[in-house]
């Protein structure tokens, strides 16, 4: 709840700005601070317009991750080495389980509005073990929300063709649910403003802007080496 705290002003100034960019708006764009006790902590931007999502960190010339909705392909660009990594949609389903899942959603009384709403939370158990735990905003930015859903979709569809390659000593309840088999279906309920992980990793949304979003930011570059992530 203190993280919660740290970013409630941050949003209410934001959303009192939001009207004047309602005449034109075409996309939003969610700064999240994101945290892992391997590498850190960091901020990272995400664009999200009818057709695509960018992941950056806000320069214009850093390493992007850009998501194509019509092709259903998420592309990993590395400007160091001029490559691309791609990443196609792989259908997928969640196995039966030997474990009980269980979500649990609950408004948070205690916890000032956000933008005007009230926040509520929404975790994943393994048996009696938290694995995901999210604080959102109910129905707020559905249509984009979407976007964000279908990237989780993708990314988890890797993470289920690769899961072989990881030793069986790893596969515990909480890796399988939110590293593999983890669709995101919090983005179905709402905004996520606070997103924790078993992992030790952790994102905080820190601000939130509609703009007017450049082509540019949604194209890739060009003669770079594209590849495709290795699967069994």
């Amino acid at each position: 709840m203190k993280l919660l705290l740290q970013i409630i002003g941050a949003l209410l100034v934001t959303a009192a700005m939001q009207a004047s960019y309602a005449a034109e708006e075409e996309g939003l764009v969610l700064y999240y601070d994101e945290y892992e006790s391997s590498t850190g902590g960091q901020r990272m931007r995400y664009l999200i317009n009818d057709d695509f999502l960018r992941i950056d960190n806000g320069h214009i010339d850093s390493d992007f991750i850009l998501m194509d909705r019509a092709k259903q392909t998420i592309y990993n660009v590395n400007h160091e080495d001029r490559t691309i990594l791609k990443i196609t949609s792989k259908p997928w389903q969640s196995p039966d389980f030997d474990f009980t899942v269980k979500v649990r959603e609950a408004i948070q009384s205690d916890a000032p509005q956000v933008m005007g709403q009230s926040v509520y939370s929404y975790e994943v158990y393994a048996e009696d073990e938290v694995c995901t735990r999210v604080l959102l905003i109910k129905d707020r930015y559905m249509k984009q929300m979407a976007v964000m859903y279908q990237y989780q979709t993708i990314l988890s569809g890797q993470q289920v063709s690769t899961l072989a390659n990881t030793p069986q000593d790893f596969h515990t309840s909480c890796f399988l649910l939110d590293q593999v088999y983890h669709k995101g279906d919090y983005y179905k309920q709402g905004l996520p403003v606070q997103i924790t992980y078993s992992r030790d990793y952790s994102r905080i949304l820190t601000n939130v802007q509609q703009q007017v979003l450049d082509a540019a930011l949604f194209k890739l570059p060009e003669n770079y080496q594209e590849y495709q992530s290795f699967s069994p």
